[in-house]
């Protein structure tokens, strides 16, 4: 049974982890963010949430542009650390071996390894709590079609998508998942 409690709980989890990549001339950076989200079509937009105190934050500020990449399970453990290393500190694209290609509309990088990326260009930031949210129109996408079947959706034959839990934690989505169409009540 539920009770109630005091404090702070963030619980959002299990959910995708999106890789935000930024660039600021000569630099590149990568980092993971947990706390995202598709925000609507026409145009479509992206929202990311960030600290002020991260590296990207500042690159995404002065560059006014950002990339989303949505990474297999294979490189989990790149995803998560990317989210503890600093890029203050390491290439960390280098560090991770995340290759890339600069965007055709912005030049953040695009992560090879994504089945899914947006190049965004930052239409707001708002401060909300302790982070940054961050705003971006998606002017550009790329997707691997081979991850995707007929219908649109992830081939959980070919895709395993990682699930983030919490505390460095990961569970794989993927062909061995039960998968159930939706039937309206009657």
């Amino acid at each position: 049974m539920k009770k109630a409690i005091e404090g702070e709980i963030t619980y959002a989890y299990p959910g995708m982890v999106a890789v935000v990549t930024s660039r600021l001339e000569q630099e590149r950076n990568v980092m993971a963010a947990g706390w995202h989200s598709y925000m609507g079509s026409g145009p479509a937009m992206y929202g990311i949430s960030l600290r002020e105190a991260t590296h990207s934050y500042g690159l995404i500020k002065q560059s006014g542009v950002f990339g989303v990449n949505f990474l297999p399970a294979t490189c989990s453990e790149q995803i998560q650390l990317s989210g503890t290393l600093s890029g203050r500190d390491v290439d960390k694209l280098s560090q991770l071996k995340l290759q890339y290609e600069d965007g055709i509309k912005t030049g953040v990088p695009v992560l090879n390894e994504a089945y899914v990326s947006y190049e965004c260009e930052v239409q707001d930031m708002q401060l909300r709590g302790d982070h940054y949210w961050i705003v971006g129109q998606i002017v550009q996408a790329y997707r691997d079609d081979e991850a995707f079947g007929e219908n649109g959706l992830p081939d959980l034959n070919k895709l395993h998508i990682p699930l983030y839990m919490g505390r460095a934690t990961y569970a794989v989505l993927d062909k061995k998942t039960e998968q159930r169409p939706y039937y309206p009540l009657r």
